[in-house]
């Protein structure tokens, strides 16, 4: 018995932790380092390496990266998609919705969506919670916001075939967990609300998969200027906590390095408390 369990444990050692990270500017460590990024914190807490990571990425192109990731054959691929899909802007909503639908943009957000993430924030709503006097147009500004990334997300032929695309790659690759991030919080109350929406749709379009793996971050990370660098981009505490939930869904599903001293690394050696 004390031999067998023994001969587990070490070849549960030998698992190699082999990360794909593709999502938006947070899986390249805007605004802090790559180093101190989420990815390069989990892979280091593992003993495992990021092999492959992509910032930028929007949900419908998603497609297109696929073939690369099953190259790899990694271990883990970790999404954090929809973070400036979900903006509190109405006009880059509607234009969003446009551009899914064949429609022709308004030439102020028409060009390239991979641009920089910093400024597909410009245009953004207020950080600050609105005025007494305000909330009940801040109320249907966020009703009208929702129906209309609902029925983007739902209807929009390119967003159903990235899913479709996305639930048969996961059945193709049944040794690879892929682990998704709801869209994160952030400081805007507006767009947190749907932020918090995106990450209902997201999971909603996913196949129920035994590799298929679902981490709610509004549930790890709270809207706290102390978690933040900006109104929009976590800091590196909470890229610091981020990383310790996704090792401890990680080491619940498969038992990759399950020792403890793997997790003393960049100054983050303990769960930061959110």
């Amino acid at each position: 018995m004390a031999l067998n369990f023994a001969m587990e444990r070490m070849e549960s050692a030998t698992k190699r932790v082999e990360i794909v990270a593709l999502g938006g500017c947070h899986i390249l460590g805007h605004p802090i380092s790559q180093d101190h990024s989420f990815p390069s914190l989990l892979a280091e807490m593992l003993g495992g390496e990021v092999v492959m990571r992509g910032g930028h990425l929007q949900f419908v192109r998603l497609p297109e990266h696929l073939a690369a990731v099953g190259t790899l054959r990694p271990s883990h691929v970790v999404f954090q998609l929809g973070n400036y899909e979900f903006s509190a802007s109405l006009r880059r909503s509607v234009n969003q919705f446009k551009r899914a639908f064949g429609a022709q943009p308004t030439q102020k957000e028409s060009g390239d969506s991979s641009r920089s993430i910093s400024s597909s924030f410009s245009a953004a709503g207020s950080a600050m919670a609105p005025g007494r006097e305000a909330w009940p147009v801040h109320y249907a500004r966020v009703a009208g916001l929702r129906l209309l990334v609902a029925a983007l997300w739902r209807l929009s032929p390119r967003h159903r075939a990235a899913f479709r695309a996305l639930n048969e790659f996961m059945r193709q690759h049944p040794d690879t967990d892929f682990i998704f991030l709801s869209p994160f919080p952030c400081l805007d109350p507006a767009a947190n609300a749907l932020r918090r929406l995106g990450g209902r749709l997201l999971r909603g379009g996913l196949a129920s998969l035994p590799n298929c793996r679902w981490l709610d971050t509004h549930r790890l990370l709270r809207p706290d200027p102390a978690l933040f660098a900006d109104l929009y981009h976590l800091n590196r505490r909470a890229h610091c906590a981020l990383a310790h939930g996704l090792a401890a869904l990680v080491l619940s599903h498969g038992g990759y390095n399950p020792f403890p001293e793997v997790v003393q690394m960049n100054g983050c050696t303990s769960p930061v408390s959110v």
